[in-house]
């Protein structure tokens, strides 16, 4: 049985997206599972044992249509759209698969009636299955509308055997580092940290009170963090990746900049604490051991984000951005 998913979006979408892979592997070793994927979750796929092809997909329309003719030739049985976008609905419809179906998220914000008509329209003429998701109306009614859940309601539709308990965490292969102390907190440095309820002078005052509790800090980056961080980079030491790679230990307070993906789920995955704003970073960390705690933008639909996008099966904790006592409770969550 030949089987290809459709991922060509964010990281954490496409962690959400391996228990799917997991649960129709272990539910029959003979599935062959590959993924269409984007340059920027490619990393996970390449790190995950059970998928069998990763296939790139690009958006300019020659490399679209090399996509389309790889596809072809697999021969698929089965080819599950799980991205939104038209680019994803093309390359499903032209795969030649058997079976195709197609999963439609309507908006969380606009009005539903004419949200996603086209992708709608499509998915009725062309696709086998199609599931539309209403999540304003799902979620009001108190009706799961987590992703990978979503995902498995989409597999069953098309009555594939499935283990539903499957666990990803000893398939994907994140390193970790000997030499780190195991009382590491990583901060993940998103400009989601500031907004009209938290400044960078709260975040230094944060930083200072998670010092005087003896614990070494790391701060990792993104393409955002310069930004709005313009203090804690003058005021802290960074290290390169190049620098990151000779790190012999860890004491007191360092920024890790612009780390690559191997080197920065290393860090992730050796911390014993993770506090990032709800991004990449929580869905590498719902992979280790770490104790995770993920802060929630107030003021874009926090419990709908939170209830589609949660860390599938890791205890977490969950805090809001308009938290008056948001350093005090991120201070409670080390202590």
């Amino acid at each position: 049985m030949k089987i290809c998913l459709v991922r060509n979006d964010k990281m954490g979408d496409m962690i959400l997206t391996l228990p799917i892979v997991q649960g129709l592997k272990e539910a029959n070793q003979d599935y062959e599972i590959d993924i269409v994927c984007s340059k920027k979750n490619q990393n996970i796929c390449k790190n995950y044992k059970s998928i069998n092809k990763i296939f790139l997909l690009k958006n300019k329309f020659y490399q679209i249509l090399k996509i389309i003719s790889k596809l072809r030739s697999e021969n698929y049985d089965y080819i599950f759209t799980f991205s939104p976008g038209i680019n994803s609905i093309l390359i499903s419809i032209f795969s030649k698969s058997k079976i195709k179906s197609l999963l439609i998220f309507k908006s969380r914000y606009k009005n539903n009636y004419m949200s996603k008509f086209f992708d709608r329209i499509l998915g009725k003429i062309f696709f086998t299955y199609c599931l539309i998701i209403d999540r304003q109306l799902r979620f009001s009614k108190n009706i799961p509308i987590h992703q990978t859940e979503i995902m498995m309601e989409l597999v069953t539709k098309n009555g594939l055997n499935y283990n539903n308990t499957a666990e990803i965490k000893n398939e994907i292969g994140f390193n970790k580092i000997d030499l780190i102390s195991k009382n590491l907190c990583l901060i993940h440095l998103s400009s989601k940290w500031i907004n009209k309820y938290f400044s960078e002078e709260n975040f230094m005052n944060l930083l200072d009170n998670l010092k005087n509790l003896k614990i070494n800090i790391v701060m990792t980056t993104d393409g955002t963090s310069k930004n709005v961080f313009y203090e804690i980079f003058k005021k802290y030491d960074i290290l390169t990746n190049e620098e990151f790679e000779n790190l012999k230990s860890i004491n007191n307070v360092l920024i890790l900049d612009q780390l690559n993906f191997d080197n920065w789920t290393s860090i992730i995955n050796s911390s014993t604490y993770v506090i990032t704003p709800e991004c990449g970073c929580t869905h590498i960390a719902s992979l280790s051991e770490a104790k995770l705690c993920v802060i929630y933008d107030s003021d874009n639909v926090p419990g709908m984000i939170a209830a589609e996008y949660a860390p599938w099966k890791k205890k977490y904790t969950k805090l809001f951005s308009n938290n008056r006592d948001l350093e005090k409770e991120l201070i409670s969550f080390i202590s």
